[in-house]
């Protein structure tokens, strides 16, 4: 059974970054280049995981948290964020959980960790 980990990210090279490493990893991984494109592939094919920025054009990554949340059908997803935004860290750390919001630049061990930890590994 694959394991996939959707990549909402604006940024091109962090996204595909993230989305080489994952795969190399042996992830299936889906990516969305902003906030609303991210609600819509996670609302039609729920990943294992989200892995999502916060600043992005159009839906930022806290509105997509927030609809998320509110979905009962989304609800259960876990979210790692990922994000350059310093003074976003302590409030979504509050909410998700310090193991579950890297600052940029991240540690790529520890990111690839704390994923295999959320998704139970690629397989």
């Amino acid at each position: 059974m694959t394991v996939t980990v959707l990549v909402v990210e604006d940024d091109p090279s962090v996204r595909g970054l993230l989305q080489t490493l994952l795969s190399a990893e042996g992830y299936d991984v889906v990516t969305a280049p902003d906030g609303l494109a991210g609600l819509v592939k996670v609302s039609s094919s729920p990943p294992a995981l989200v892995l999502l920025d916060l600043m992005m054009p159009d839906l930022g990554g806290v509105r997509v948290l927030e609809e998320m949340r509110d979905d009962p059908e989304l609800v259960d997803i876990p979210v790692i964020v990922v994000t350059g935004k310093i003074d976003a860290v302590p409030g979504m750390r509050e909410l998700l959980g310090d193991d579950n919001v890297f600052l940029k630049p991240f540690a790529v061990s520890e990111l690839l960790t704390r994923v295999g930890e959320v998704t139970g590994g690629p397989t």
